[in-house]
């Protein structure tokens, strides 16, 4: 029977005791709920019948979570429709994937799932060109090798990916490290709410800290610097994080720390009019500042630009920080 015929014929009953519900090589689903698929099961039926095809058990190509509905519904066989028992490896799983893109979106680690069952059939060059862009992913290498290697994950690890709680951005980040830190890490963040950019300064700097002092990431984590944020039964959970994000920059750039805290002091000092801020190099690394002046009209800029130039101590503002030595 051709593939036309097939999508055009009768679906087939068929036990699900007969079907292998195992994940299998076309299988592009996970951490999903399937609340939702049953009660729309239960009140009209199967609208899209899942294909199999056969073998010494039947083999599932599309409808996988259909199919673990129905065995949660507790009915004992279910119309199918039956593939070619010729047909290629790929071509099933196309066929699963262009299912699947008409009806839903990916998360990361389905992303993964779907490149790695491709890298067996396809060269890495056909899939950045053509599979990256149809799963709304920059087309390089490195992210190809990024969602290539989330299959191997810890699945309390790949949980929080698929569900957004642990940023692929820190996971880039993580993929270096031992199992057992990435797993430290994937707590703390999963315990609080984060932002993407915060996760990524507070693993960059833990690893950081860990690694200059020789200590495990466990240890960074159970210091007293930070179960004293998170414990914090005053600060709710994102206030909690950028609290945690502060104490770690200040432990990992203590002396720059201290520079901010002398040029900040100095600043103050002097008499700037309102809503004028001097931002320093970052890190006091450069030689350039930036003055940043908000006003409404031509008129308050002209106001804040002459008191400027009146005001006192304005040639030492790039030596403020140098205070810390001096002291």
């Amino acid at each position: 029977m051709t593939m036309g015929n097939v999508l055009q014929s009768r679906p087939s009953k068929v036990g699900l005791s007969d079907i292998n519900l195992s994940p299998g090589p076309f299988c592009m689903s996970f951490q999903f709920n399937l609340e939702r698929l049953k009660a729309s099961i239960e009140r009209f039926g199967l609208l899209n019948p899942p294909y199999l095809v056969k073998g010494s058990s039947f083999t599932v190509v599309a409808g996988y979570r259909r199919l673990l509905a129905i065995r949660e519904l507790g009915w004992a066989d279910i119309g199918c429709r039956i593939l070619p028992g010729d047909l290629l490896p790929l071509d099933a799983l196309l066929f699963n994937l262009y299912d699947n893109l008409t009806a839903r979106q990916f998360n990361p680690i389905e992303k993964g799932m779907v490149l790695k069952r491709l890298t067996q059939y396809l060269t890495r060059e056909e899939i950045l060109s053509h599979y990256m862009p149809m799963l709304e992913l920059p087309s390089n290498m490195h992210t190809l090798k990024l969602y290539l290697s989330l299959e191997d994950l810890d699945d309390v690890i790949k949980v929080s990916i698929a569900t957004g709680r642990l940023s692929m951005k820190v996971l880039g980040i993580l993929r270096s490290v031992r199992k057992e830190d990435q797993r430290e890490i994937n707590q703390l963040f999963t315990s609080l709410k984060w932002s993407v950019s915060l996760q990524w300064q507070a693993a960059l700097w833990i690893m950081e800290i860990a690694g200059r002092e020789g200590r495990s990431v466990k240890e960074i984590l159970g210091d007293e610097r930070i179960l004293t944020m998170v414990k914090n039964g005053k600060m709710n959970s994102p206030q909690k994080g950028r609290a945690i994000v502060r104490e770690l920059r200040k432990w990992r750039f203590p002396t720059v720390m201290e520079y901010e805290r002398s040029f900040k002091k100095g600043v103050s000092d002097l008499d700037l009019p309102s809503k004028v801020r001097v931002i320093p190099p970052p890190f006091f690394e450069g030689v350039d500042y930036k003055l940043e002046i908000v006003f409404r009209e031509g008129k308050e800029l002209r106001e804040k630009v002459e008191r400027l130039s009146r005001t006192a101590g304005l040639e030492e503002i790039a030596d403020f920080w140098k205070t810390y030595n001096r002291g």
